[in-house]
């Protein structure tokens, strides 16, 4: 049997390198976390990931949103971080997008269903830009009422508000109400119902990036496989180096020196 040369163990050698360099690259690979984000929504997520101790970052699509990456094996940390602080955020549909023209001439119910959905989308998006809210409901009633009967049912609304128990939310009770009054025709200030849910989050430990964050911005567990595989390579380049070195003295003047150098040279390098 034809016994490999020294160019041939070189190349096994090479080989063996590319491998653990695969693995190492799969282990720390980074996987999609939510997906179809804005850039400042996006931008907010990764911060906020960064202080809690987890590598994460931002990837631009062409559509023009972004995706938030994190490692895979802070992946279930990561979404329960960001659940407790609200993200991602509700999206709402604007007007212009309840109303946008279908080709089709919808009936008098339908165009009024569309213009109480569509309003409750916009106060909901407002209420939400509210520091501290992490989430904003508001559902609108307007009654169909008859012009010629005496009695009429008057408009009404309640407001779902899940906020943030460490920002005073509740003290803007009378501004939230007359916010949604003064949007609504018909609609009095008695009228609007408000329910506050708060929501206890973790106080973010400021001394938790400095514990946990990666060396050089590289995850933990990057930094253990990258080690483990700094010893697989010294261990390869060694056992290498010690076997031809035995091989050459078996053989005598048969295996030359130049490749047992430049195989030792490469695993070095």
């Amino acid at each position: 049997m034809t016994r490999p040369t020294g160019s041939g163990r070189t190349r096994h050698l090479r080989r063996a390198t590319l491998l653990v360099a695969l693995a190492l690259a799969l282990g720390a690979c980074k996987t999609d976390l939510y997906t179809k984000l804005s850039e400042r929504e996006a931008n907010e997520m990764v911060a906020l990931l960064l202080d809690r101790g987890i590598d994460a970052a931002r990837i631009g699509v062409k559509d023009g949103t972004s995706t938030v990456q994190v490692e895979q094996t802070r992946f279930a940390q990561a979404v329960e971080i960001l659940k407790a602080a609200g993200y991602p955020q509700p999206s709402f549909a604007s007007m212009g997008e309840v109303f946008k023209g279908g080709g089709l001439v919808a009936s008098p119910t339908e165009e009024r269903a569309r213009y109480i959905y569509a309003l409750s989308q916009e106060l909901s998006k407002t209420v939400s830009g509210i520091d501290g809210v992490l989430s904003a409901r508001i559902h609108v009633v307007l009654p169909r009422n008859d012009l010629l009967k005496q009695d009429s049912t008057p408009s009404s609304a309640s407001v779902f508000i899940r906020y943030d128990q460490a920002v005073p939310v509740r003290a803007l009770l009378p501004q939230i109400k007359m916010l949604v009054a003064n949007s609504i025709e018909g609609l009095n200030y008695e009228k609007v119902s408000v329910v506050f849910v708060p929501v206890e989050r973790p106080p973010i430990d400021h001394e938790a990036p400095l514990r946990e964050r990666p060396v050089g911005g590289l995850d933990p567990v990057l930094v253990l496989a990258l080690a483990a595989g700094a010893v697989i390579l010294l261990a390869l380049a060694g056992g290498a180096f010690w076997f031809l070195r035995r091989r050459n003295r078996a053989e005598g003047p048969q295996l030359d020196a130049p490749p047992v150098q430049g195989l030792i040279a490469d695993a070095s390098g």
